[in-house]
């Protein structure tokens, strides 16, 4: 999507702090350390059908991330899937924002991550437009990244995600009658001082300043909060200090939470299916890895990350555990003892 110029509500990070964070992966990660304590017996990591099917011995592959709950659920069921099939694994999950993985990605710092195609068609790639349709978005995206920067995407896993706007479910008064994107535009714009917003670093430099003008629906800076992801859904649950948040589609926390999810009336956003990047000599080097995600994607179905999301964020279980129980319970590794 593309921004209107002079309106952002928030500056762009600046590039030293992104070399700065990029270069921090080579030295290590917190999510790493603590996996390496939950790490299961290789018996049970090679005990069911991925050990038969997928030989990837011998290899040695750098798994990275994003910073919130999907990402690193998915990043954790890529590490041990990698370890059933025989590989040895590095843990570089949990790092912070797309441009720092992807930066990580090209570098050679990690060999793959999930990324969804919206994010790689408008961030990586430049385009101001996307494609509509998501899986033509997918394969234009897939093609392009390839040739252009050796970047491969195999997939698409069998869910997209999307931003989304949300609202506390048992408001009253006028803001009750807010179903709507178009709606959220009706309600403010006679006085925009009326309502704010929640939304984290990403979602405001990326997607916010196109999602008001198709709307018309212009927030004055002072009513825009930008807070780390997580807080959006506990600012908008109790409207306190936003009326309205940045939600992703897949968070359990929106039914947990009693969230309304206002209609994209006008189809501005768009789904995005994830699809897992790999620099094209790691698969080259490594042709397993096409066997090995063919076998993952199709059972990452939305539902299934609601459920998995919900696991960590509502349950408390670690990344490491629901990881490990998703694949347990789909024959992919062992039960253990």
């Amino acid at each position: 999507m593309s921004r209107a110029p002079g309106r952002a509500t928030l500056p762009r990070r600046a590039l030293p702090g992104l070399l700065l964070a990029v270069a921090a992966v080579t030295s290590g990660c917190a999510g790493g350390a603590a996996a390496a304590a939950l790490r299961p017996p290789v018996e049970q990591l090679r005990g069911g059908s991925l050990a038969r099917e997928v030989d990837l011995a011998g290899a040695r592959l750098t798994v990275g991330s994003k910073e919130f709950t999907e990402q690193k659920v998915l990043g954790k069921i890529l590490d041990y899937a990698l370890q059933a099939a025989g590989a040895t694994t590095v843990d570089r999950t949990g790092l912070s924002g797309s441009s720092i993985v992807r930066s990580a990605l090209e570098t050679g710092a990690i060999d793959m991550y999930w990324e969804y195609a919206g994010t790689g068609w408008s961030l990586f790639l430049g385009h101001d437009d996307l494609i509509p349709g998501e899986r033509e978005l997918f394969d234009a995206v897939a093609a392009e990244d390839e040739q252009r920067n050796g970047i491969v995407w195999l997939g698409p896993a069998a869910f997209g995600n999307q931003y989304a706007v949300a609202r506390r479910s048992d408001v009253t008064g006028p803001l009750a009658q807010v179903r709507s994107l178009s709606d959220m535009a009706a309600y403010i714009r006679p006085d925009p001082d009326r309502a704010t917003f929640c939304g984290a670093a990403e979602f405001l430099d990326r997607a916010w300043e196109d999602l008001q003008r198709s709307y018309d629906a212009y927030f004055p800076p002072s009513q825009v909060y930008q807070n780390d992801f997580a807080l959006n859904f506990v600012n908008v649950a109790r409207s306190s200090p936003c009326d309205f948040a940045e939600v992703f589609t897949t968070d359990a926390r929106i039914r947990s939470l009693n969230l309304t999810v206002l209609a994209d009336d006008k189809g501005v956003i768009i789904t995005q299916l994830a699809g897992l990047t790999v620099r094209s000599q790691t698969l080259e080097q490594y042709p397993p890895l096409r066997t090995l995600v063919a076998r993952l994607a199709p059972l990452l179905t939305v539902d299934t990350m609601i459920e998995l999301n919900g696991q960590v964020d509502l349950q408390g279980l670690s990344e490491d555990q629901v990881a490990l129980r998703f694949l347990a319970d789909k024959g992919l590794i062992g039960r253990g003892a």
